[in-house]
């Protein structure tokens, strides 16, 4: 038998089963906007989270009841409404793109990046220059904490030695 008309990977899992995964998937793309799955499934998310977008640009409550038998979760209802929907009023299609990356250890299963084509500001400014002053400033806090606990140590010593022992 052939595939006529039949559009869409199966997953190897049942229809509800393959729903409920791809449902996960949108969600997590909307709150964390890039997610990292096998191939095949952020391809078939892709597809989902397409449509989804287009739907929300439209901002009315008809819109808001369709995306919701999708998407379930009211944060993700609201960020996708209220920042991603906005961000992309303009672009006629292709709100994601996915980057294939190495394949998984395991199973050597083809692995990809499913993410939003434009990033929220806050995702744009770099994190990792904050981070590096924190980690210098936490190395020098120890060595400096590890000289004032020597300097106790050594004077408890001096102490000891005045004192007779009481035993």
């Amino acid at each position: 038998m052939s595939r006529h008309m039949n559009t869409g990977r199966k997953l190897s899992r049942n229809t509800s089963h393959r729903r409920a995964l791809l449902d996960n998937l949108v969600r997590s793309v909307i709150l964390s906007e890039s997610i990292r799955t096998t191939t095949a499934k952020a391809k078939e998310a892709r597809r989902v989270v397409e449509k989804i977008i287009t739907k929300a640009r439209l901002g009315t409550l008809a819109a808001r009841r369709n995306v919701h038998r999708t998407v379930r979760d009211q944060a993700a209802l609201a960020k996708l409404f209220d920042s991603i929907a906005p961000r992309f009023k303009t672009r006629p299609g292709g709100y994601t793109r996915i980057v294939h990356v190495q394949n998984r250890v395991g199973d050597n299963a083809p692995m990809a990046i499913l993410e939003l084509v434009e990033k929220s500001k806050a995702e744009d400014k770099p994190a990792e220059p904050e981070k590096k002053p924190a980690k210098k400033a936490a190395k020098a806090e120890p060595s400096a904490k590890a000289e004032k606990a020597e300097k106790p140590a050594k004077q408890k010593k001096e102490k000891k030695k005045d004192e007779p022992e009481k035993r």
